[in-house]
């Protein structure tokens, strides 16, 4: 059952917010609120020792404005991005800061880097590139609308989805476009844009109308096409399935979400899809080598079997939690929620293994790096963790 607060969405129309005739519902405040349904939280013997590194005040709280952006964490180097167009280097071992550059607008997607460039885009059309070593500007290109996801690909080249449908790859050198596919979308979405993936040969990237699609990464050429959800309801907002989440690739395979739908695998050579779920989310999966993860917008995680999506357990103790994606860290698997819980949940049944105050709720998705957890939160602080199981959970 879908939860979308209808009233809030036509105050949204009335007062002349995007989404109305075409265009996209900002995602802030639109969901109905369900404080009086959640979850206590239990007390938990923790079996997962967290051991804070480092952390980095960026000075912004995201909670004011409605982006995309998500941090970039590499060996070397974390790039964060501000909604205000400050643009921030910082050693991933020390978090150190290198370098700090400005770019003009508000920054909506980035940061995202390759060898030699950290790249961003705004809400007045415009991605940026900067150099990776100084922050010194190499370029900048105007789109046709709003960047709304910018991701760099190990080809240099760029991919860029904008407000209007539009997926673009532009060259990592100098910005120029290469190719562009404009995507007819539904007359009513949320604001946002699935994050292209590259699997080499392929482009993979997810559109508002349910469909996942694979392009030639250097051409532009269209593989195929995949429906993971069909757009169903009586009302436009009913209709919504966008695939905006965050794909996981492993073994041939792409695992993607469908706004409030469904999760479902599909092969990447042909665009086969091998099986889906219903599965309310607003997030994308988590993914390891046995499983598919995905917590829902009731505040169940689920842990699905990645061949077929059986089911492997359901964990639904954090019921309205607002849980974020989750993300697999060996043993466990972590979500984070609105007040700022880490929980972690034993892979092999879902059982609550340990829980740690670590802050606010999450801006971007959890990113695990061997034994460090990198964290961007709401109020603007980004924070990186160490974590040891004890003894009797390594047991386990």
């Amino acid at each position: 059952m879908r939860r979308i607060n209808a009233a809030v969405a036509a105050w949204a129309c009335a007062f002349g917010l995007s989404g109305c005739g075409g265009d996209a519902l900002d995602a802030v405040d639109f969901w109905e609120d369900e404080d009086s349904r959640v979850a206590p939280l239990v007390p938990v013997a923790n079996r997962i020792a967290l051991t804070p590194i480092w952390d980095y005040g960026t000075g912004y709280d995201y909670r004011d404005v409605d982006t995309q952006i998500v941090p970039w964490v590499d060996e070397e180097h974390v790039f964060l991005a501000g909604p205000e167009g400050a643009v921030v280097a910082l050693r991933a071992a020390t978090g150190a800061r290198l370098w700090e550059a400005d770019i003009p607008g508000l920054v909506l997607a980035g940061a995202t880097a390759d060898g030699q460039r950290v790249y961003a885009g705004t809400w007045e059309r415009e991605v940026f590139a900067l150099d990776r070593a100084t922050g010194a500007r190499v370029w900048r290109q105007t789109l046709p609308s709003e960047v709304l996801r910018v991701q760099a690909l190990a080809d240099d080249r760029v991919a860029v989805r904008t407000n209007d449908g539009r997926l673009s790859v532009l060259a990592a050198e100098d910005g120029a476009l290469l190719w562009s596919h404009v995507h007819s979308s539904p007359s009513l979405t949320l604001r946002g844009a699935g994050m292209p993936l590259s699997d080499g040969e392929r482009l993979l990237v997810g559109f508002d109308d349910g469909k996942l699609m694979a392009f030639d990464a250097a051409s532009g050429l269209r593989h195929w096409e995949a429906r993971l959800a069909m757009p169903t309801g009586r009302t436009e907002l009913d209709r919504i399935v966008d695939v905006d989440g965050h794909l996981q690739l492993g073994d041939g395979v792409a695992y993607a979400t469908a706004l409030y739908s469904q999760v479902g695998a599909v092969e990447t050579v042909e665009g086969s899809l091998l099986w889906s779920k219903e599965v309310e989310t607003r997030h994308g999966p988590g993914l390891d080598e046995v499983s598919v993860y995905v917590a829902d917008t009731h505040g169940a995680v689920w842990s699905l079997d990645r061949s077929n999506g059986g089911v492997h357990w359901q964990q639904e103790a954090l019921a309205y939690r607002d849980l974020s994606a989750p993300a697999p860290t060996g043993l466990h698997v972590i979500v984070v929620d609105f007040e700022g819980y880490m929980h972690w949940l034993r892979i092999t049944d879902g059982a609550i293994a340990a829980r740690h105050k670590v802050g606010d709720a999450l801006q971007a998705p959890p990113q695990v790096r061997l034994d460090r957890i990198y964290l961007l939160h709401r109020n603007g602080r980004f924070a990186v963790y160490q974590f040891v199981p004890l003894q009797s959970a390594a047991a386990e």
